[in-house]
């Protein structure tokens, strides 16, 4: 790891913008050091600077979420979005954008490059190795963030301190140079868990603030094409917090009874958006507070200037309940129950309900779930990402005991039944993990049984980009998502089609076939981004 550099507060603080931010910390720099020289006697020390860089997570959490709706097909503007927003959701973006500025992401990599250099880890016998994975796993995050916005990385990994500095020559990564450089970094600490040594704040984990090493490999490994080590990390994260931190998907749920002739639903999967931190769902998220001078300045952007798309709203209406795993009506309801938690009303008043003002949510188990089914489906196994979707309990053809997810050979397939589910005295399971749609309420979703091998993974993949659709919709994936799935097929349409969608249903089919025509342009899926010539490309 790196050594000893002295790096002076008052240097790193004027080039690149630490705050002090209690519902992150509430610190003075001389106040917490670790050692009594460490970094020296005037330089931050790795508290501070681990929690400076989480309090930029605070700056673009809004960002991450216009962005990533957006440009997409589910959310849409109403009469009272602002111009850059506007921008946004027509893809015609100026390189003045105030959202799609890259600036705090930036600021957030020269922060985490300072630390990085700053921290000494060998010093003192590594306490300070998990301090140094943290803050390189919140670099790797944002430099994610860049690269799926622009489409290539400007890969910095020393601090900038001077102009002087910002004219030496760095490597510009394509798209997959990136995701293999970033995997390549984040293999180096794969063995080093977050920092779990520091005091919440405010009821907020702190290490719950912090990107998780197997699931941002999933991610990556998902975007290169490696489909069995993308399962095999997203599988790790689940079976060690399954038990522990019981990220499964059990609880939040709908209940379908029948009710007569009819059937009725409770819910409780609504509270997965409500104003606490859902512990059976949430993984990862940023907090606010304005006592500490952290308001989320983009809470009045996200309630009031963006609303579902009709697209969305129509995708919704067509959901069917299900009961034992069979299609019902449910009395006096119409639809996707979750529906309820997701948004109200319709046309231009519509209000999405996904966002609270003291938290985001960046990760939550539904959406490790629904990525674990996408890597086990390309990976080669459709049925089985299908019993993820639906779940063990929601199939009238299979018995639960005999539900794919068990007694396999590969281990990223196989689960404990003992970790995932309750059993009864004949070690069946009789509750436990639901599976998406199950969990929901929701009748199965299934593909021809007479398909080839390639034919279903399309489809399953296919059934799999649609539930992402409806249960994390307006949380900020879906843009993200139908990148993926159309640079995975080299398919445009995927992107163009869904957009065109978005603005046909919505009534204006001039500027859905304009857009539609722009998006079969992969040149055209990414934001402005002005790249220096010293950038170089390798």
């Amino acid at each position: 790891m790196k050594q000893y550099i002295n790096i002076t507060f008052g240097v790193l603080l004027s080039l690149t913008l630490f705050t002090s931010c209690e519902s992150i910390l509430e610190v003075s720099p001389e106040e917490v050091l670790l050692e009594d020289d460490y970094l020296g006697d005037d330089a931050i020390d790795a508290r501070s600077a681990l929690f400076g860089v989480l309090s930029q997570m605070q700056d673009v959490a809004g960002q991450y979420v216009m962005l990533g709706e957006m440009r997409a097909d589910l959310v849409n503007v109403n009469a009272n979005t602002a111009d850059d927003l506007r921008q946004i959701n027509d893809h015609n973006v100026s390189e003045d954008n105030s959202i799609a500025d890259p600036t705090t992401l930036f600021s957030i990599i020269n922060n985490c490059n300072f630390a990085l250099e700053g921290i000494d880890t060998d010093a003192y016998d590594n306490v300070l190795l998990d301090d140094y994975a943290s803050i390189l796993r919140i670099r790797t995050w944002a430099q994610m963030q860049i690269l799926i916005n622009y489409g290539e990385l400007p890969y910095i990994t020393k601090p900038i301190r001077t102009n002087k500095d910002l004219e030496t020559e760095y490597p510009l990564l394509d798209f997959n140079q990136a995701i293999n450089k970033l995997i390549s970094n984040l293999q180096e600490i794969a063995d080093v868990e977050n920092v779990t040594k520091y005091a919440n704040s405010l009821g907020y984990n702190i290490s719950s603030m912090i990107p998780n090493n197997d699931i941002l490999l999933g991610d990556l490994y998902l975007w290169n094409g490696n489909y069995t080590e993308a399962a095999i990390h997203y599988k790790q994260f689940l079976d060690d917090n399954v038990i522990g931190n019981v990220y499964n998907l059990n609880s939040y749920a709908v209940n379908v009874e029948p009710s007569g002739s009819d059937y009725v639903f409770t819910t409780s999967w609504i509270s997965i958006s409500q104003d606490y931190i859902a512990g059976n769902e949430h993984i990862d998220y940023t907090a606010f507070d304005d006592q500490y001078r952290q308001p989320n300045e983009s809470f009045e952007a996200l309630t009031t200037q963006m609303r579902p798309s009709e697209w969305a709203i129509l995708k919704f209406g067509n959901g069917k309940a299900g009961y034992e795993g069979e299609p019902v009506e449910i009395l006096n309801y119409i639809g996707d129950t979750r529906i309820i938690g997701s948004y109200d009303g319709e046309g231009d008043a519509s209000v999405i309900y996904k966002y609270q003002y003291e938290r985001f949510i960046w990760n939550r188990a539904a959406k490790i779930y629904l990525r674990y089914a996408e890597a086990i489906n390309y990976a080669g196994y459709p049925q089985h990402a299908l019993t993820i979707v639906n779940g063990i309990f929601n199939n009238p053809d299979v018995e639960p005991v005999d539900a794919l997810v068990f007694n396999n050979v590969e281990g990223f397939l196989n689960f404990d039944i003992d970790q995932y589910y309750t059993v009864n005295n004949s070690d069946q399971p009789i509750s436990g993990n639901r599976g998406i749609r199950g969990r929901v309420g929701m009748a199965p979703v299934s593909i021809a049984e007479d398909l080839a091998l390639n034919e279903a993974i399309q489809e399953v993949g296919a059934l799999i980009l649609e539930e992402a659709a409806l249960e994390l919709a307006f949380e900020g994936n879906r843009w993200e998502d139908l990148l993926r799935f159309a640079k995975r097929d080299n398919n445009p349409a995927i992107i163009a089609d869904a957009v065109f969608n978005k603005f046909d249903t919505s009534g204006n089919t001039g500027q859905a076939n304009e857009v539609r025509a722009k998006l079969m342009d992969p040149s055209n899926w990414f934001l402005p981004l002005a790249i220096p010539d010293n950038f170089i490309e390798e």
